[in-house]
């Protein structure tokens, strides 16, 4: 059915926003102080639960972009939906840590195949104009799904209870993933049906030093946004003392403030072409704000949180919009994104368990170290990329 492309667009970030929700769903503290509770759970066990949902893509991101270029995009976005149904269906129905956790792998298969599919989807609906604002826009849904985590899904809980989350996401994907079904358009070519040459693409694409630099940069953004999105409600109150209503706040804050930033960082990229430029200069910013994470006073607390954000939105953004120029060739784009997305998959797999385990035994003074080190990293590998672009920019 032929629609408008902000049409999918919405529809792919509806999408996007619910598969976030469930990543997340239970960092509210009064909604895992009752999942501990009813599966009788130690800390490490939730730990393991809450980053598990990186498991899967760590071993399906590469064969993900294999499968977008062989079924194209529309098939892999509605498996995208169809695992996330079934991992929170599963979920509602049992209270049994195992198998919950393998509900959990199962609703990580989504989290395999969203970044690739949905940059590739936006790669073709946006060939045109506008790339840069709807890559911006699309890098908001975790942001915006995190806003929901921390406002709506408490309400949920004290309505009708802890395992109505789960049923409702379930819902929820059931639904968007018809809507991918009747809406979206099918980006597969009939020569990619073989696997040599989507073998032999790979190669190339792994053989590229720009994307493996870019998904090392990649994996220092996913690395500190992930541990904030898990660590920020705990840390608001055990650092800064801060009541439930305000840690809250801060909370949702950092979630509702990558919606404007994504706005922005899209359009100026559109406008200055130098997204790694931006890109650079947003990692010096965020190394600043990791150290200062437990050093803020209270009084200006809200000015880190949106600080960070910010440079996590810009970062991400700048790194995703450079992907198909460095990749060079058109049919090298599906694999380029699947790499560099299966590092995004390895730093939110591992960034969690790291530094909550120092902050469990050293206290936030020693888990903000890594966060810090991490984000210089990222500027690192994006200074060599800000020199080419106004090398570039001086030739024009």
């Amino acid at each position: 059915m032929k629609v408008s492309k902000w049409f999918k667009l919405a529809l792919l970030y509806l999408g996007a926003i619910i598969l976030s929700v469930s990543q997340m769903k239970i960092s509210p503290t009064d909604l895992r102080e009752s999942f501990i509770a009813e599966l009788q759970l130690s800390p490490i066990e939730v730990s393991i639960y809450v980053s598990i949902f990186a498991f899967a893509p760590v071993f399906l991101a590469i064969p993900g972009g294999n499968l977008v270029k062989r079924f194209g995009a529309k098939w892999i976005s509605i498996v995208i939906m169809a695992a996330l149904f079934l991992g929170n269906i599963i979920g509602y129905f049992t209270n049994t840590y195992w198998l919950m956790l393998l509900a959990r792998i199962i609703e990580g298969v989504s989290f395999s195949f969203i970044m690739v599919t949905g940059m590739v989807l936006i790669t073709n609906w946006f060939k045109d104009s506008g790339y840069g604002l709807a890559v911006g826009i699309f890098g908001t849904f975790s942001a915006f799904g995190y806003a929901a985590v921390i406002y709506l899904l408490p309400m949920l809980f004290e309505q009708f209870g802890l395992k109505s989350i789960w049923l409702t996401l379930g819902i929820a994907a059931a639904i968007i993933g018809l809507f991918f079904l009747f809406f979206f358009e099918n980006t597969a070519k009939k020569e990619e049906g073989d696997s040599k040459p989507v073998v032999g693409s790979f190669r190339e694409a792994l053989s590229n030093p720009g994307i493996m630099m870019l998904a090392i940069a990649m994996l220092t953004v996913s690395f500190i946004l992930f541990t904030f999105l898990d660590g920020y409600p705990t840390m608001f109150k055990s650092v800064y003392n801060l009541g439930d209503d305000a840690s809250k706040l801060n909370a949702m804050l950092f979630g509702l403030v990558g919606i404007p930033v994504g706005l922005l960082i899209g359009y100026l990229i559109e406008r200055t072409g130098k997204p790694l430029t931006i890109g650079f200069f947003s990692f010096i910013i965020m190394a600043l704000a990791c150290f200062l994470t437990d050093k803020t006073p209270v009084s200006i607390l809200v000015l880190q949180v949106i600080v960070l954000s910010t440079c996590i939105g810009f970062t991400s953004t700048c790194i995703a919009a450079s992907i198909p120029k460095v990749a060079v060739k058109s049919q090298l784009i599906e694999d380029s994104f699947a790499i560099v997305y299966l590092f995004y998959y390895i730093g939110a797999l591992i960034g969690i368990p790291l530094v909550s385990g120092l902050v469990s035994s050293y206290g936030w003074q020693v888990g903000v170290l890594p966060l810090t080190g991490i984000a210089l990293l990222g500027a690192m590998i994006a200074y060599p990329f800000m020199r080419k672009e106004f090398r570039v920019k001086a030739q024009a």
